[in-house]
């Protein structure tokens, strides 16, 4: 008899840029491995799904795919491997400000890629998949964490998950990602200016303002027009 699965072998964390993706991406992390040890979960940020199979160690493992837009080749492997997908959104124009602030991207580019991330979002959205609202402050709250551990079908020591939340609490990370240039060298990637951790994903310039609404003094007028333009639709359905 062929055994039912109980818990998820994959997660991947579908995240508008600066909507707390990063925080579900190590909570899941973290609570896989409290669950099951480190060396069974292999973690990885990857927009291309498939890169993650040219990696022979997640044979036998679980494993965390972050992403942020993700690929044309996602759909099709969503329907077919049914992995546990959690998606974050965030007001696009809140996520535009975002990237322009923490990593000095103009306008254009900061908007392309935040139009690209929300469009591959509403699709998701729209099939089912569970959704966390960056306004809802659910990064904040220590249900976001006991709902996460239940959808891994995971149940964890109250001191456990008292740790994870508190390791990456906002003020936690703040302090993390101002240390992070100084972490050994093996665990750092990206180019001299923006170092980020391979463990966590946290970068140099990881934690903005956290302000809601920003956009409506740091947009122009046209910026924030062309971005209503091009997401009206995802603004209506998620309630921006």
């Amino acid at each position: 008899m062929i055994a039912p699965v109980s818990a998820p072998r994959l997660v991947v964390t579908l995240g508008l840029y600066g909507s707390a993706s990063t925080w579900i991406f190590n909570v899941v992390r973290e609570t896989l491995n409290a669950a099951h040890g480190a060396d069974r979960v292999c973690a990885y940020y990857a927009d291309a799904i498939t890169l993650i199979f040219q990696d022979a160690a997640i044979a036998g493992r679980f494993v965390v795919v972050k992403m942020h837009v993700g690929d044309a080749a996602l759909a099709g492997f969503v329907h077919l491997a049914q992995p546990l997908l959690l998606l974050s959104v965030r007001d696009p124009r809140d996520a535009v400000v975002s990237l322009m602030q923490r990593f000095g991207q103009d306008f254009e580019k900061a908007a392309s890629r935040v139009v690209q991330s929300a469009r591959r979002i509403q699709v998701f959205a729209a099939a089912g998949h569970p959704v966390l609202r960056y306004e809802d402050g659910f990064f904040t709250r220590p249900e976001t964490l006991d709902a996460i551990a239940a959808r891994l079908g995971v149940t964890l020591r109250e001191e456990v998950k008292a740790a994870i939340f508190a390791g990456y609490q906002t003020s936690s990370v703040r302090k993390f990602a101002a240390d992070v240039a100084h972490l050994p060298r093996e665990r750092l990637d990206g180019n001299p200016a923006d170092p980020f951790d391979r463990v966590t994903h946290i970068h140099q310039n990881h934690i903005g303002d956290g302000m809601i609404g920003k956009w409506k003094e740091r947009l122009s007028a046209s910026e924030s027009a062309a971005l209503t333009e091009a997401l009206g639709d995802f603004m209506t359905v998620f309630g921006y």
